[in-house]
């Protein structure tokens, strides 16, 4: 798994970071929390998240 930075999964999603943060704040954006300032996205999760059209909250997945 890579981990990247909040301008790389911006990029990869065409947001703006602001909108990134937000939306891994609600869990609709799967991302990873190292610390308390620190977050990361895994460019895979990213990739899966964007292939199911990007419209369910990621953890709704994963609870199933």
């Amino acid at each position: 798994m890579r981990l990247i930075k909040a301008k790389q999964a911006a990029e990869i999603l065409d947001v703006r970071l602001p909108r990134l943060y937000e939306l891994a704040r609600l869990g609709t954006v799967p991302s990873v929390r190292l610390g308390e300032k620190t977050i990361r996205f895994s460019e895979s999760a990213l990739k899966e998240f964007v292939e199911r059209g990007g419209t369910k909250p990621f953890h709704e997945d994963r609870a199933a």
